[in-house]
């Protein structure tokens, strides 16, 4: 079982079928915004998943509680896989006490109905490395660690990750149950019911948009900076992220407690993958160039041009609306410097899943253009 707003399709996906197609009996797949069975791409012809959309961890503990109940043999619920994120456009404090709340609610309302519960995965990020506070000069030395202290205050105050470790360490205590956090960097994967900080999605619907207008062939130029485009990093994969929500669970000794970073493989940089990546919508990938518009200015330039594309192209409304463009700026301009993930932990409990960073992306885009998000 697990409540996500992001990503909660493919744990269900992953789960019906790895390590093994027996490995799960039954899935719950739990959500706060509506999220339609026939929109996930799923398998439809199998009842060995359901998904349940509603579940607003924000009301208490009491409310979460009544809805965990109405769901059919929710009691014989063993593994959860929680996901969850909420409060974009607070400030810090706002993020830290919203987030903290509905993983406390979370944890609270499956002690009281679900008896055979025995681990828990708690998905957080490269934000507690204080990726955010680079450039404010804090301790930063990639390849990254699991074992690099907390980042110094004040800027420690302002990671929600790091309460919400200790909440769920502190809920932990005398529990049958045991619980590991997830590290991935940026996840690149397909979300059916929209997420506006999905730099995939952002990239998919820019590209598409940038091929139908300017035509296959054209140049496009790296939407960032120079140093952003030769920095290092490791992006995640929503397969790839699933599949280690799923290995540590199933190795509950070997990662109690614990953090572990994820993510695709060796780092590489935009230089590499730039290319690679613009070549799936027919288009030329080249170097940064300043006296162009970035992908944000561009896709803003083009605003008026939205509605009939959507329209010619048959695609779902929506997407482009709820896309958060400035994100796709921050992640390709924002992050010019080396950030890439030390993955050895990860390998040292047996997870040994990997996969080319490009066709992660192309695998994201495939799912799309299924969904009709892009043509």
């Amino acid at each position: 079982m697990q409540e996500s707003k992001a990503y909660c399709e493919q744990i269900v996906r992953e789960c019906l079928v790895y390590p093994s197609p027996t490995t799960f009996s039954r899935i719950i797949g739990l959500t706060n915004r509506a999220l339609k069975k026939e929109d996930t791409l799923l398998p439809q012809n199998t009842d060995r998943y359901e998904l349940y959309s509603g579940m607003d961890l924000s009301h208490g503990v009491n409310i979460a509680v009544e809805k965990l109940k109405s769901i059919k043999d929710v009691v014989k619920t063993t593994h959860v896989y929680f996901t969850a994120y909420t409060g974009h456009g607070k400030d810090f404090q706002g993020l830290k006490e919203a987030n903290v709340d509905i993983l406390s609610t979370a944890v609270k309302a499956v002690d009281a109905v679900c008896p055979n519960v025995a681990f828990w995965t708690l998905q957080t990020g490269g934000k507690a490395y204080g990726v955010e506070f680079v450039n404010e000069g804090i301790p930063f030395h990639p390849p990254l660690k699991e074992s690099t202290p907390r980042i110094p205050e004040p800027y420690a105050s302002n990671i929600f990750y790091y309460p919400q470790y200790d909440t769920l360490r502190d809920l932990s205590k005398g529990k049958s149950w045991k619980f590991c956090e997830i590290r991935p960097d940026a996840i690149i994967g397909f979300v059916p019911n929209n997420n506006a900080m999905n730099l995939a999605q952002a990239l998919a619907l820019f590209l598409s948009m940038y091929a139908s207008v300017e035509g296959r062939g054209s140049e496009v130029p790296y939407p960032g900076t120079d140093d952003a485009y030769k920095s290092l990093h490791t992006d995640t994969s929503q397969d790839i992220l699933a599949r280690f929500h799923i290995h540590a669970s199933l190795h509950p000794d070997a990662v109690n407690g614990r953090a572990f970073n994820v993510a695709d493989g060796e780092a590489v940089s935009w230089e590499a993958v730039w290319p690679e990546i613009c070549k799936y919508f027919g288009l030329n990938g080249v170097a940064p160039d300043p006296s162009k518009s970035t992908g944000a200015q561009w896709m803003r330039e083009h605003r008026p041009q939205w509605a009939k594309w959507i329209k010619n192209k048959g695609l779902k409304e929506g997407a482009l609306e709820g896309t958060t463009w400035d994100f796709m700026g921050m992640l390709m301009g924002g992050m010019n410097f080396d950030r890439q993930y030390d993955l050895g932990e990860c390998r040292k409990v047996g997870f040994k899943e990997e996969i080319p960073t490009a066709m992660g992306y192309a695998l994201a885009f495939d799912r799309m253009r299924e969904a009709k998000i892009i043509p």
